[in-house]
């Protein structure tokens, strides 16, 4: 290997296993909870109960500041770890462990995007208010002037943690019907969605969490989020209505579930996802189109772990979105190349001189497809 490629690579190999660690332990939190809430769900809560039964079911009931905490920590822990090490953690093979994958792929992805739409949200405002009253404001200092705050970081903390909870009907629905490869028919179609409105609503209510934040998310995270837009359930009030952090979570929900392994298709391409999700809703109002430039902002154009062409025909692997800057792994005939280059910034003069420029005109491949084509030390990368 190249000293570049070498470093760049062990250093994500040793950062993965730490990392791995404290992923484990989330998981495992994650695996309680959905037994207690399974628990807590198969209870008759017309039937009279015994002492004890009672105190189990106390104790099966989500702690919402505690839940919060613990939320706000596996957010630190996943803004402190490198996006390529993060995709690298998805299971492209099997659905064994996907509600926790995508809860967690919603909760890092959607707040995220969230924290981002409310900067550039206060900086438009900021500049908006500035210029009104550029005269009053001639003693005024930058510095000084208070930042507007979409979403206050109370809400935001709630809101993280109702983007990880946002699928927990589903438990309610049995795994034959979630896992089924086949078309679904109409009333298993049906059954699906009550995990939003219906069971969603019954998690909740069985956990006594009466928050507003959490209700929206749960039950209208598949809503429109454009007038007319199709598949979309149940039917809220007004799209221009529908809050922005819903909206995040429903575009959070899209990229994460298509870019995992689900029981009727493979896991796509990142790439081909974000620009799928930016043709189906641009152009729509100014808010959506503000929340998808945070989208796209916050996760780049390629991110991290995506599989592209150039248009010489060698492969490339995404390593940072910015640039972005990448490995190539594949000669132009498409075979693979074990000893690797340095890393290439795509974007830089001298990427562009030698004419490396990525291919628009074919589709990304899955990852399913390249990833017996990536080099041994990628593959022990991502399988580590």
């Amino acid at each position: 290997m190249s000293i570049d490629v070498e470093q760049k690579m062990l250093g994500m190999t040793e950062a993965k296993k730490i990392f791995l660690k404290k992923y484990q332990n989330a998981q495992k939190l994650f695996s309680e909870l959905v037994k207690s809430q399974k628990r807590l769900f198969n209870r008759d809560p017309q039937k009279k109960k015994e002492e004890q039964e009672q105190e189990q079911e106390t104790s099966d009931r989500i702690d919402f500041r505690k839940s919060v905490s613990a939320i706000e920590k596996i957010m630190t822990m996943l803004s402190e770890t490198d996006r390529l090490i993060l995709n690298s953690t998805k299971d492209y093979f099997s659905t064994d462990d996907y509600l926790f994958q995508h809860s967690l792929g919603v909760c890092y992805i959607g707040t995220s995007v969230l924290k981002r739409f409310n900067t550039l949200f206060s900086r438009y405002i900021k500049n908006m208010l500035t210029a009104k009253f550029k005269e009053n404001l001639k003693h005024a200092r930058q510095e000084e002037m208070a930042p507007f705050f979409y979403y206050p970081p109370e809400s935001v903390r709630t809101i993280s943690m109702g983007y990880l909870i946002h699928d927990m009907g589903k438990i309610m629905i049995p795994d034959s019907l979630l896992n089924k490869k086949s078309e679904l028919n109409r009333n298993e179609l049906r059954e699906i969605q009550k995990h939003a409105g219906v069971y969603g609503t019954l998690f909740l209510k069985r956990n006594e969490m009466y928050d507003v934040y959490l209700e929206n998310i749960i039950r209208y995270h598949h809503a429109e989020i454009y007038p007319n837009e199709k598949n979309a359930y149940p039917v809220y009030q007004s799209t221009s209505d529908l809050p922005p952090y819903v909206k995040i979570c429903k575009l959070a929900d899209i990229y994460s579930a298509m870019t995992l392994k689900r029981s009727y298709g493979e896991a796509m391409n990142p790439t081909k996802v974000v620009n799928t999700i930016f043709r189906n809703y641009s152009g729509r109002d100014p808010i959506l189109q503000l929340i998808l430039y945070a989208f796209v902002k916050e996760l780049g154009t390629c991110p991290e772990g995506s599989i592209l062409t150039l248009q010489n025909g060698q492969s490339v692997y995404v390593i940072n979105s910015q640039g972005p800057e990448v490995i190539i792994f594949t000669d132009q005939a498409g075979h693979t190349i074990e000893k690797p280059g340095e890393v290439i910034d795509l974007s830089s003069p001298d990427s562009k001189s030698q004419n490396l420029f990525i291919d628009n005109q074919h589709l990304p491949k899955t990852p399913v497809e390249m990833f017996n084509r990536l080099p041994g030390y990628l593959r022990k990368f991502h399988s580590e």
